[in-house]
């Protein structure tokens, strides 16, 4: 595994997603392991939700592995319920505060720049979606996180 990013559902059906400050350039939640995650995949996105977002989930559902074609990695993706999203602060090892932001499913791809594997990554998150027992979320403006939510 070189990396692990999550699709994490708030209950009306949106993601969250993150803005990196500066560029605006749109992420999911996620990154590379660290010694501490020990290996293990949901390990290392329960840190890297809560370091760069501060934000918790449940039990996560496997959507797959994705191959960057510009890149000799991969990804592993997740989806999750959030459960509680905690106050903004500056993330440990950057020092930057991201951007949080709750969208549909579609508003976030068209927010990355994934190319032909996103008709695939959407599908496999709406399946994942339902399995969480989540709605489909109805379309409506990009949503700004500014502090404390739980589930």
């Amino acid at each position: 595994m070189n990396q692990v990013w999550g699709w994490l559902f708030a209950p009306d059906g949106r993601v969250l997603v993150l803005l990196e400050p500066g560029t605006g350039v749109a992420t999911l939640p996620g990154g590379s392991p660290e010694e501490q995650d020990r290996g293990d995949a949901v390990s290392t996105l329960r840190r890297k939700a809560e370091e760069e977002a501060a934000a918790t989930f449940g039990a996560p559902v496997l959507l797959g592995y994705v191959n960057a074609p510009s890149a000799p990695r991969g990804y592993l993706r997740y989806a999750a319920a959030l459960t509680e999203v905690g106050p903004e602060r500056p993330a440990p090892a950057s020092g930057r505060t991201r951007t949080r932001v709750l969208a549909t499913p579609e508003q976030a791809l068209s927010l990355f720049d994934w190319g032909d594997a996103a008709a695939d990554q959407l599908a496999a998150v709406h399946r994942a979606r339902r399995q969480l027992g989540l709605p489909r979320a109805a379309p409506q403006p990009v949503t700004e996180l500014t502090g404390r939510t739980a589930r």
